[in-house]
C-alpha cells in the first residue's frame, strides 16, 4: 500500500488537501498562542475582545451602565483589586449561562474574564469558532482527516506508530483544556499541547507528502 500508486492528477490534489490542513492548523495553533500569551501580559488591549463582545453580540443583554463598568476595569489594567463591580455583574447577569456546566464556555472568575481584557477583538474565523470549538472540534477533526484520509493509506512501516503519536497530542490538548477550565495557572500544560500538535503534524504531513512522490511506485507487469 502507497499513496503513490495513485494517478499523477490525485497525488497532486492530495498534496494540495494535506497543505492546506497544515496551513489551516497553523494558524490555528498560531490564534490560540497568541490567546494564551493575552493571559500574561499586563497592559489592556486596543480594542479588548471582552468590550468586543459585550458591545456586539452581547449589547441586547448588558446596559450602557454595565458595560461601563466593565469597560472602566478593563481601561484600569483588569486588576484584581479592580474585580468586585464586574463580579457583581457577572453574578447578575452572565453566571445563568456561563457558570461551569452552562450551555456556554465558563466567563464567571477573575482567571476567566481576565485574559479577554488583555486580548485583542479578532473578526477571523478562529476568533468566531472560539476556544472551545478549537481545542474539541477543530484540531481533532483536522488530525482524523489527514490520518484517516492519508496517512494511513502510506506505505511507511511507523505509520502505526506516528497514528498513536497524533491520538496522544489530541487528547492530551483537549485534556488539558477541558481541565484548565477555572484553573488557568498551568499555562505549560497549554504550550506542551500546541508544541505537541504542530510536531505530530509536521511529522504527518512529511511522511504524506514522502510517500506521494518519493515512496514505491506500483510495479507494472
Amino acid at each position: 500500500m502507497s499513496l503513490r500508486t495513485l494517478p499523477p492528477s490525485e497525488r497532486a490534489f492530495a498534496t494540495f488537501v494535506i497543505l492546506a490542513l497544515a496551513a489551516f492548523l497553523g494558524s490555528g495553533l498560531v490564534h490560540t498562542a497568541r490567546q494564551e500569551r493575552a493571559g500574561t501580559v499586563q497592559a489592556p488591549a486596543a480594542r479588548p475582545r471582552l468590550m468586543a463582545v459585550l458591545e456586539g453580540v452581547m449589547a441586547p443583554n448588558t446596559s450602557p451602565a454595565e458595560a461601563a463598568i466593565f469597560r472602566t476595569w478593563v481601561q484600569g489594567g483588569a486588576t484584581r483589586e479592580g474585580f468586585a463591580p464586574v463580579e457583581a455583574v457577572v453574578a447578575n447577569n452572565c453566571a445563568s449561562c456561563h457558570a461551569p456546566g452552562g450551555q456556554f464556555p465558563r466567563i464567571t472568575s477573575y482567571e476567566d474574564l481576565r485574559p479577554l481584557a488583555l486580548e485583542e477583538a479578532s473578526d477571523s474565523l478562529f476568533a468566531t469558532i472560539g476556544t472551545r470549538g478549537l481545542h474539541l472540534a477543530v484540531f481533532p477533526l483536522v488530525f482524523l482527516v489527514a490520518v484517516v484520509g492519508y496517512l494511513r493509506r502510506t506505505g511507511w512501516k511507523g505509520r502505526t506508530i506516528l497514528v498513536g503519536g497524533c491520538a496522544v497530542a489530541v487528547l492530551f490538548d483537549a485534556g488539558q483544556w477541558w481541565l484548565r477550565q477555572g484553573h488557568p495557572g498551568h499555562a505549560w500544560a497549554a504550550w506542551t499541547g500546541l508544541i505537541l500538535l504542530a510536531l505530530t503534524f509536521l511529522a504527518l504531513v512529511a511522511v504524506v507528502l514522502a510517500d506521494l512522490w518519493h515512496g514505491p511506485a506500483e510495479r507494472k507487469g
